[in-house]
């Protein structure tokens, strides 16, 4: 590969696109900035930087914006009204890809409708390769690792504190709240928001937690032999009524989204998340603990750790991976120091 060819980073101009160039420039790999308004991005470009124009909705645009990049990272969503073209313009021009998606019906679309011509041309498609939610698939695959498969269940409970989101996050979860969910129970099976709640032990307690749209039930099947995996964020019993009425007040939560700013930097730093997966097989459990802070600055650094890893062929095969499918989870994480720890498994 050129050693001279960019990220074309997708939505550079917006929030989380502003964060991951920040990780790129750090990380040395040269850059092609992606987006609508050519002043916009022209304000933002560095020395040496490429700028492109196209919008997420034209494919023609975006194979030429693409065209000569090794890897392709998007930032803009909502991705399941305008993430599609994205992904097929990287395979057009054989570039692998990345997203911050965070909707689990984006990531099936991902896995389910785009494998054939990825592995065609070689390459590898990443997608919901951030904060949500690499730190769940790390942490299922770790809890496995010591049991003997085919494991009978696997769960993945999420926590945050002092989480604030960006506007396009808040646009997203209007989306969200709107669409289907699926769980794993040796197929895919409809599920929503709240469908299932239970008791799961993070390090500071025991806390109930409600069935979310993560996108372990996708991924985690793809490197573990598993009867059931179910995503869950910590949350009281009481919210899972909002996946009664979620579809209804999407609307709302849209215009709601509209208001205030994005995190500052102080308020990203005062953010915590905690991941916990538990792996069970007859009476054996374990559980692993995946921990740390600013999501977002994770999520930027995610993509540009990921980039950078294709950059130097270390992905496991071609095509739509999982995370802990594409990297080994030991080799990897300890790239994301301090932003995240992996702890190890211990009994249930």
């Amino acid at each position: 590969m050129d050693d001279d060819s960019p990220l074309a980073v997708l939505g550079a101009t917006g929030y989380t696109g502003g964060l991951v160039l920040e990780q790129a420039r750090a990380l040395g790999l040269p850059l092609r900035l992606v987006g609508r308004r050519r002043d916009a991005l022209e304000a933002i470009a560095l020395d040496g930087e490429e700028v492109r124009v196209a919008d997420a909705t034209r494919e023609a645009e975006l194979i030429a914006a693409f065209d000569g990049a090794f890897a392709v990272a998007s930032t803009a969503g909502p991705f399941l009204r305008v993430g599609a073209k994205p992904v097929g313009a990287a395979i057009t021009v054989g570039a692998h890809y990345l997203d911050t998606s965070g909707e689990q019906p984006f990531a099936r679309l991902v896995y389910e409708g785009f494998g054939e011509s990825a592995e065609e041309r070689g390459v590898v498609l990443l997608t919901s390769f951030g904060f949500d939610y690499v730190p769940g698939d790390f942490a299922a695959r770790l809890a496995a690792e010591h049991l003997t498969e085919p494991l009978d269940e696997l769960v993945v409970a999420y926590s945050t504190t002092a989480q604030r989101t960006s506007r396009g996050t808040r646009a997203t979860i209007a989306q969200v709240l709107a669409q289907p969910q699926v769980a794993w129970e040796g197929r895919l099976v409809p599920s929503r928001f709240g469908r299932t709640t239970r008791r799961v032990t993070f390090p500071f307690g025991e806390r109930g937690v409600v069935e979310w749209g993560g996108t372990e039930p996708l991924t985690v099947p793809r490197h573990t032999e598993v009867r059931s995996v179910r995503s869950y964020l910590r949350q009281p019993r009481a919210a899972a009524l909002g996946g009664l009425v979620g579809p209804f007040v999407a609307p709302l939560v849209g215009l709601a989204g509209r208001i205030g700013g994005s995190p500052s930097p102080e308020q990203r730093r005062r953010n915590r998340f905690t991941v916990v997966a538990e792996a069970r097989r007859g009476v054996e459990c374990r559980r692993a603990v995946v921990a740390g802070h600013d999501t977002y600055g994770l999520t930027a650094a995610l993509i540009a750790r990921g980039a950078e890893a294709l950059r130097a062929g270390e992905a496991r095969g071609s095509g739509p991976l999982a995370p802990a499918e594409a990297f080994d989870v030991h080799a990897f994480a300890p790239r994301l120091a301090p932003l995240l720890e992996l702890r190890a498994a211990e009994p249930c």
